[in-house]
């Protein structure tokens, strides 16, 4: 399992909150603004360092508090622990400092299904594109190595592109930013080989219908980024960035050979996404091992009963522990939970 337990101090409505979770299926209930979905943004905090509600640490921090903490016990006893302040955030796991968010992605591995989650198949690639880099981390060692270089030298290319510098001194960064950017490629394109039947398996159960990725680079079909890269200098020098490259690639997603994107219902949008979710999350399961948590917020929004239990029977399929909220435990048909909790007000209580 992932948490043995929580203490959740100082984030949104939640003073104080402590509970003790079971190794399988978590379920939180309470009204609406009763601090059901922040449980759970305290546990995304602690596996990826940030919100997954708002990027403005201000808003996460409880009124008239100056910090928040997110502490949890892990099942191999190690206590994991963030804290955001108004001016930064830090972490400790183990009573030793964390310094970069990628090892808390590695400690305690995190995966979201909320009533957002449709943007991943409606809005841009950039959604879809850290979807893909999150799978590609942990099944890629390479990946984010990879990733660092390329950012680094994207950086020196626009900087180089702003200050209007000689072909000479773009072509250093050209060649930096293709090296790195042909390893990306190739890592993202060997994930999505590896995600393809998992994520196929899950549309098939939740939509009756095959899902099939595919990969965009950032450049034209069959072009080395090199050769994009000096194709479009001119017309990069007149932006002042770089408008070819990973940093601009997509994932097509196709139901039956059509692009899901703007073809598919607000429903079937989120069926589609979840699909991606849970595909993924079944490929990194045995890697995972007992570490990985699947949290799921309100999953029967814009769901009729048959979807919603479709949706909740491959859930409880997972190896993983699953923290999900509902208005009222009859909300969610035919969800067997380990452990049940309430919320009112900010307060945590089991129910036993």
């Amino acid at each position: 399992m992932g948490l043995e337990s929580l203490t959740v101090t100082g984030l949104r409505c939640l003073k104080e909150a402590a509970l003790a979770p079971a190794p399988g299926i978590n379920l939180i209930t309470g009204r609406n603004a009763s601090g059901k979905t922040s449980l759970l943004e305290a546990i995304f905090l602690l596996g990826r360092g940030r919100s997954f509600r708002t990027a403005r640490r201000e808003a996460m921090i409880r009124e008239g508090a100056d910090s928040l903490r997110s502490v949890g016990r892990l099942s191999d006893g190690r206590v994991l622990g963030v804290e955001v302040t108004r001016s930064g955030w830090s972490a400790r796991s183990g009573g030793e400092p964390v310094g970069q968010l990628a090892l808390l992605a590695e400690i305690l591995p995190v995966q979201l299904l909320d009533p957002d989650v449709h943007r991943l198949v409606q809005d841009g690639p950039g959604e879809r594109r850290r979807y893909l880099d999150w799978a590609t981390f942990h099944v890629k060692p390479g990946f984010l190595e990879a990733w660092r270089s390329y950012q680094r030298a994207l950086r020196q290319r626009n900087a180089a592109l702003k200050a209007r510098q000689g072909r000479a001194s773009l072509e250093i960064w050209e060649r930096a930013l293709a090296d790195s950017g042909r390893v990306l490629d190739s890592l993202r394109e060997a994930t999505i080989e590896m995600l393809a039947e998992p994520v196929d398996e899950a549309a098939c159960r939740l939509l009756g219908t095959h899902l099939r990725l595919v990969y965009r680079p950032g450049q034209g079909a069959g072009q080395d980024l090199a050769e994009a890269l000096a194709l479009h200098r001119d017309r990069d020098l007149r932006a002042g960035m770089t408008q070819v490259g990973p940093h601009r690639a997509d994932v097509s997603l196709l139901l039956d050979d059509h692009r899901a994107r703007g073809w598919v219902s607000r429903g079937q949008q989120k069926l589609v996404a979840a699909a991606l979710i849970l595909g993924q999350a079944r490929l990194l399961g045995p890697m995972w091992r007992n570490r990985g948590i699947l949290l799921v917020d309100d999953p029967a929004a814009e769901l009729d009963r048959e979807r919603c239990e479709g949706l909740l029977k491959l859930i409880s399929e997972l190896p993983f522990q699953v923290f999900l909220t509902a208005l009222e435990a009859d909300g969610l048909p035919g969800m067997p939970a380990a452990r049940r909790f309430h919320v009112e007000q900010g307060r945590v209580v089991e129910v036993v």
